[in-house]
């Protein structure tokens, strides 16, 4: 599966457009697509013309944790289904804040759907943040919309140089293209963006355009993507085209996001620890445990069959990270009484804390 992120920290740029109309053009092709918004303002299911009352789950509760992703998916067509977004993502970040992982949510939660899609499209918010780096952590490959402005241009090679940071740091290498939009031939300016973008990024632009064209404005009015509202028009050559130039690079993508996935399964191996918690407590006990690891959510302890010495053990599989926890006894909270590392929570309490 060829996961693509779109992503720009400028709006405006036709990110959001290049989303949906590149989703379901390759939908259009034959190929299985899923197309994920990470931008809280929900405009791709506006640009669908899916209203909210259609989406059972958002890909708020997916990132979470609440519910698994073949859950939150929206069947559009044949070939194309999505999971959609809304404002209340906009406190995902908030949430996430001390969470170890937190920028791989997306990431482990399209494990269960790798065998079901031939692409992935991943819409990300105009902004570098939390939800921009699960984008790009779950990608093999950018698309990088730029419009014809200076701000573009400015920002451009910024967010070049903080996705090069992002792969160094991470350890997850990228494919990175440059799609210039909203391009109109019959100004020199136009002209002029394009040269630059050519002369500066020629190994990493797409050789394929997007035209200004008024039929993209009316197909998003309608809530439909130019597939559907005119297949006649310029802005439909253009995303063909587009969509051809990537159809064209598989042979190549595809070697590359097998060696992707063989060295993320390695580092997962190498990175990963056995943790397991031990507590002692009564045989008729109930006892659980929470923590950052499991996000708070209790689960129960196993009881050793040790009628002399009774203690319970629970054993985790956790990434190296420092995590708070804490066990639940009776329905009481109790801090792990054989350890001293402890920390302030902010109900007023302590947690343990465990280094792994």
């Amino acid at each position: 599966m060829r996961i693509i992120a779109l992503v720009n920290q400028k709006g405006g740029c036709g990110k959001t457009t290049t989303a949906i109309n590149l989703a379901s053009c390759l939908a259009n092709a034959g190929k299985k697509v899923l197309l994920i918004d990470l931008d809280p303002q929900g405009h791709v299911a506006l640009g669908l013309g899916i209203g909210t009352e259609e989406m059972d789950k958002s890909i708020y509760e997916v990132l979470l944790g609440e519910t698994p992703i073949t859950n939150a998916i929206v069947s559009l067509s044949d070939n194309l289904d999505a999971v959609l977004s809304d404002v209340v993502l906009s406190a995902f970040e908030q949430s996430m804040a001390g969470t170890p992982g937190r920028e791989n949510r997306l990431r482990q939660s399209l494990k269960i759907v790798a065998n079901d899609y031939d692409y992935l499209i991943i819409d990300s918010p105009p902004s570098v943040g939390l939800l921009t780096f699960n984008g790009l952590m779950a990608s093999n490959e950018v698309i990088i919309p730029v419009d014809p402005s200076y701000f573009s241009l400015h920002g451009l090679g910024k967010l070049l140089e903080t996705i090069q940071i992002i792969e160094e740091r991470a350890g997850h290498e990228l494919s990175i293209k440059i799609l210039a939009t909203n391009i109109d031939l019959r100004t020199n300016f136009c002209k002029e963006v394009l040269a630059t973008l050519i002369e500066h990024f020629s190994d990493k632009c797409f050789d394929s355009v997007i035209h200004t064209c008024t039929r993209i404005r009316e197909a998003t009015s309608h809530g439909k993507s130019v597939v559907e509202y005119d297949k006649h028009c310029n802005a439909f050559r253009d995303y063909q085209e587009l969509t051809q130039e990537i159809l064209g690079q598989e042979a190549d993508m595809e070697a590359k996001v097998s060696r992707f996935e063989l060295l993320s399964d390695i580092e997962k191996e190498e990175e990963q620890r056995t943790v397991t918690f031990t507590v002692e407590a009564p045989v008729d006990a109930d006892v659980q445990i929470a923590g950052d690891f499991n996000q708070w959510k209790p689960e129960v302890l196993n009881f050793t069959d040790k009628p002399e010495d009774p203690t319970w053990q629970k054993i985790f599989t956790l990434s190296p990270g420092s995590y708070e926890y804490k066990y639940l006894v009776n329905g009481l909270w109790v801090v792990d009484p054989d350890n001293d590392k402890i920390a302030d929570n902010p109900l007023g309490g302590t947690n343990s804390v465990i280094d792994v």
